[in-house]
């Protein structure tokens, strides 16, 4: 073994320890000089080194005629007493050790017992040195982990045969001369002294060194008389004295990887009581910001080094997978698989390519920038940014910026690779055969889609492609696929026939040129043109190309809102995808199925028997950002059906494979944090909702600018999350700030800028402002049917505010002429059957109720349940209101016990849905409430009422005081404060000038007067 005389020996601990400093074991009776026998058959040759439970010489093994490291378990010396127990032990341990074979631990051959009591244990001598020494030489981070996963596979091998390291750290792993990684020093070389099992305590230990340093804090150091470890390795759960586990192990292999790989312990104290508080507490420290190791690297490592075992993962294996599976390998995987239907169009063309190659002329590879003449240089970029300042919008320079500094890197990327490709091919004996005459065809592709998309943007000014451009950018097909030769190899072969060669490759350029209009956001110009493109593309039978066309298709139909177009389109590009072995359209357009069906229709039952087999077919093209959008897609189906717990729970897992695979700050991710956002807020955790509502926000500045319309759509979701907590004020803020943007950017007339004006109107009714709130939501009104015709369906939504309302100020009549005109737009626009229409038919009848029309009102609400009930299920919670609303009617008619049934079902509902404190549960208590009020009682109402009360909306908070006025009185409880409380709520309705309301509660403090 190869060491400098005064080093400790590789692989068997610092010579330094807290137990053993004390001074070596002068008093030995066993003969360790060179040259004594040991067991009758090891010779000794030298001593390596000192360890905390004993030592290590060199010896050669007469045997097995071989030299060998033995480790001697000595029972004198300070801090060694070793029972009849711990030998018995220790001896199994080697036995176990011995019995383990594995390419990555190091071989014991032999154990027993000398003449004096000491244990040895004999080990396999390797030439070579520990990971600390072998890390001191500059290295790649790729070559350091990789050493580590060697180390941590032997680790797993060990933990399988039962044994635990216990002290696993730089040190304890060698690296031989032949470059192979071996685990040492496993759970032999615990503590004499340390029993298998101690009482947990926090306190510190009271004996440590007097000094401190990174020698103290990674060196091999026990602590007498409390645990065994080193330090800056440790578990906290070991720290406190718990027994060591796989839990352990797992953390002292995380924190030496991070220390290898940044240079400095996870854990820093200038003391060991402020290291020791820092691995308790888990604060790791930062990575150093100059780092080459990429974030999926760290993300494993800190969670490994969690400070609640129950956090770490469950075993070595997970950590090792989590480290092998490199995001950059799956993403040039992802390329191959989502570039399958360019592979196809690369291939379809190939030979019509090769076939001009086929005169071996000697390709000139300077200058290619010039390729780029008219798609992307100085006069495109001019045209683009013209067309885009056109437009006169404030953001329109910002986004010019943007598109222009993505445009310029893409194609910088595009020469540098081609000039590369072309001078592989002037080295290539048969280019039209070879590799780089495939990666040539695949970058005139991406050459095709570039174009297509310049020749979109410099087409004139347009306000709609403005605020998509950055977007449509971003979206070009990445580049670094055409350099993947296992992606442009593995492909379905292209048609024989070389004049149907030439047709396929001739309309690829138009079918670029629809995916420009999709991604664009221009859907009924797309849509007239790929109506065109399909008459010439079906008849050729080139399954490839016309997948990829309906498929494309199909999603500008979505766009427009033909839902059961796309429905048609989708389904027959999956049919073509799976005829022309397309296995990454097939899942992605699947995918995009089951959100047509069971979120856009909605036809849930239908898409969840297509979610199995949707499921399997994305797992088998093994592509994180195609799963995630399956994730993505499943999500909305569950949350269209109310089942928000489901949906948060994929949006969440799709926002962990994307972060995964495209990093932190790409645009896609700002969907995921929106959708979680959604989630969040239908589930009643505001807070949550508000973190990722805010993510999203800062992600869409960041990326397309602060005052891209984007960015107020997503200050509107803060408001409504500020409406959801109660903060009506902040929620006023955040759309007044929404609109003032979108009028900015988009004019005051913009549809979005009537929905913001119309939550105005709502934050105002929730503030119990009815007479403010009527006023905004009928100047919305009066805009929308002369920006969008008195016949559009937010007219409808415009009516259907304006009756709500009506009811709160109790015109009851004016409210309901309004919901009957909602609901004639709604089911002109909508359909007969629809969850809009089941609403309005709801308030209807409830403005009938309140007029006194009671059955009248209970056939709408009826009808409204009915209807509900068949477009989203039993079990939305969206029914709980209709539930709620027949109760109340039926309340009125003395149904009581029918009543019950209803308001029962709509407490359950919600409280499953929304959790038992959300303002909307607290109204259904109030509902119930007020049923055992007319059923005589109050006792039992009086709980629900003062519970609602903590959680009721601002604008119910007057109905449960006077009930709980009411309850109070009839119980008599605590009849001054239900005087109080009606009083109040008296002053409230007359200040308001709800004069139905304000008369019947008039009329009540007139009867309960003081006694």
């Amino acid at each position: 073994m190869r060491r400098t005389s005064g080093e400790p020996s590789p692989g068997f601990g610092e010579a330094r320890t807290w137990l053993s400093s004390a001074g070596a074991r002068q008093g030995a009776p066993l003969q360790l000089t060179p040259g004594h026998t040991l067991a009758d058959r090891y010779t000794v040759l030298d001593t390596l080194g000192q360890g905390g439970m004993g030592l290590v010489i060199a010896a050669y093994d007469s045997r097995l005629d071989r030299r060998v490291a033995l480790k001697l378990l000595l029972p004198s010396g300070p801090g060694f007493s070793a029972t009849q127990g711990e030998n018995s032990r220790l001896a199994r341990e080697a036995q176990a050790m011995a019995r383990l074979s594995h390419p990555h631990v190091v071989a014991v051959y032999d154990s027993g017992a000398l003449e004096d009591g000491s244990i040895f244990i004999a080990m396999e001598y390797v030439q070579g040195q520990t990971l600390r020494q072998w890390r001191k030489q500059p290295r790649p981070w790729r070559e350091v982990l990789e050493a580590y996963l060697s180390a941590g596979r032997g680790l797993v091998a060990a933990h399988a045969a039962g044994l635990i390291h216990r002290d696993f750290k730089p040190d304890n792993v060698l690296v031989g001369q032949d470059g192979r990684v071996r685990v040492t020093d496993f759970g032999l070389a615990r503590a004499r002294n340390t029993p298998e099992a101690v009482r947990p305590t926090a306190t510190l230990p009271a004996q440590l060194p007097a000094t401190w340093g990174a020698q103290t804090g990674s060196g091999a150091l026990t602590m007498p008389g409390s645990f065994m470890g080193t330090p800056g390795y440790m578990a906290p759960e070991l720290l406190q004295g718990h027994p060591a586990d796989v839990g352990s192990d797992v953390f002292a292999f995380c924190a030496a990887l991070y220390e290898a790989l940044y240079g400095q312990l996870p854990f820093l104290g200038a003391t060991p009581t402020e290291l020791t508080r820092a691995q308790l507490e888990g604060k790791v420290a930062p990575p150093p910001a100059s780092s080459e190791v990429p974030a999926w690297v760290a993300r494993t490592v800190m969670r490994g080094l969690s400070a609640d075992p129950r956090q770490r993962p469950a075993g070595l294996e997970e950590v090792l997978t989590a480290l092998t599976e490199d995001p950059e390998a799956k993403r040039r995987a992802r390329l191959r698989v989502v570039g399958l239907t360019s592979v196809m169009a690369v291939l379809a063309g190939l030979a019509v390519w090769g076939w001009t190659r086929q005169q071996h002329q000697v390709p000139v590879c300077g200058r290619l920038e010039r390729h780029l003449s008219g798609i992307w240089d100085e006069p495109v970029k001019e045209k683009v940014k013209q067309a885009l300042l056109g437009t006169g919008l404030p953001y329109a320079p910002d986004t010019f910026t943007r598109v222009a500094a993505t445009l310029d890197d893409y194609s910088g990327q595009w020469v540098k690779q081609r000039t590369e490709v072309c001078e592989a091919l002037r080295h290539e004996v048969r280019p039209a055969q070879g590799l780089a005459v495939r990666q040539e065809y695949c970058l005139e592709r991406r050459r095709s889609q570039l174009r297509a998309l310049t020749e979109l943007l410099a087409g004139g000014a347009d306000a709609g492609l403005l605020s998509k451009a950055v977007q449509a950018a971003r979206s070009l097909p990445p580049l670094e696929y055409c350099a993947d030769a296992q992606a442009l190899t593995a492909a379905v072969p292209p048609p024989e026939d070389p004049q149907l060669r030439a047709q396929v490759d001739s309309l690829q350029a138009r079918v670029d040129r629809i995916e420009a209009l999709l991604e664009a956001g221009k859907f009924k110009e797309g849509q007239a043109l790929d109506e065109e493109l399909l008459g010439q593309i079906a008849p050729l039978g080139y399954a490839p190309l016309h997948a990829r066309t309906l498929h494309l298709s199909s999603r500008l139909r979505e766009g427009s809102g033909d839902y059961k177009g796309a429905e048609e389109r989708m389904r027959q590009a999956i049919a073509e995808a799976g005829r022309g072995k397309d296995l990454a359209l097939v899942a992605k357009s699947s995918s995009i199925l089951l959100r047509l069906v069971g979120y856009r229709q909605p036809r849930h039952q239908e898409a969840l028997m297509m979610e199995p087999v949707v499921e399997a077919t994305v797992a088998v093209v093994d592509d994180d950002v195609t799963r995630a959008g399956f994730l993505l897609n499943l999500g909305s189906v569950f949350q269209g059906m109310g089942r928000y717990e489901q949906a948060r729970e994929k949006f969440e897992q799709a926002l962990a494979l994307l972060e995964k695979s495209l990093g932190s700050e790409h645009l896609s991710l700002a969907e995921a944090h929106n959708n979680l956002g959604n989630a969040f807020k239908f589930l009643g955790r505001d807070l949550d909702a508000k973190q990722h509502h805010e993510r999203t926000l800062a992600l869409r500045e960041k990326l397309l600018g602060a005052e891209h319309p984007a960015v107020a759509l997503s200050i509107n979701n803060l408001g409504n999350v500020f409406i959801g907590m109660g903060q009506f004020e902040e929620a006023g803020v955040q759309y007044e700030r929404a609109l003032a943007l979108l009028e900015k950017t988009l004019g005051p007339d913009h549809p979005d800028a009537l929905i913001l004006r119309s939550n105005l109107g709502n934050v105002l009714v929730f503030q119990g402002r009815f007479e403010d709130g009527l006023n905004r939501h009928e100047r919305a009104l009066a805009l929308r049917e002369k920006v969008l015709g008195p016949e559009h369906p937010y007219v409808g939504a415009s009516l259907n505010n304006i009756g709500s309302t009506l009811m709160y100020l109790g015109r009851y009549e004016e409210a309901r002429q309004k919901q009957e005109r909602a609901l004639l737009l709604r089911q002109k626009a909508l359909g007969p059957v629809h969850p809009d229409v089941a609403s309005t038919l709801c308030e209807i009848g409830s403005a009938l109720q309140a007029q006194g029309k009671l059955e009248e009102g209970r056939k709408f609400i009826e009808r409204g349940l009915s209807m509900w009930e068949k477009t989203v299920g039993p079990e939305h919670p969206e029914t709980a209101e209709a539930h709620r609303l027949l109760g109340v009617v039926l309340t009125k008619l003395g149904r009581h016990e029918e009543a019950r049934r209803h308001h029962d079902r709509a407490l359950a509902l919600r409280e499953k849905a929304l959790g038992a404190e959300h303002p909307d549960t607290a109204l259904s208590r109030l509902s119930l409430a007020e049923l055992q009020l007319a059923r005589g009682k109050p006792a039992e109402a009086l709980p629900l009422l003062e519970r609602a009360l903590k959680h009721v909306y601002r604008k119910d908070a007057d109905d449960v005081r006077f009930a709980l006025a009411r309850a109070l009185w009839d119980t008599g409880q605590d009849r001054t404060r239900a005087r109080a409380l009606a009083t109040e709520v008296q002053e409230h309705w007359q200040r308001q000038a709800i004069a139905p309301k304000l008369a019947e509660a008039s009329r009540w403090l007139a009867a309960h007067a003081d006694p």
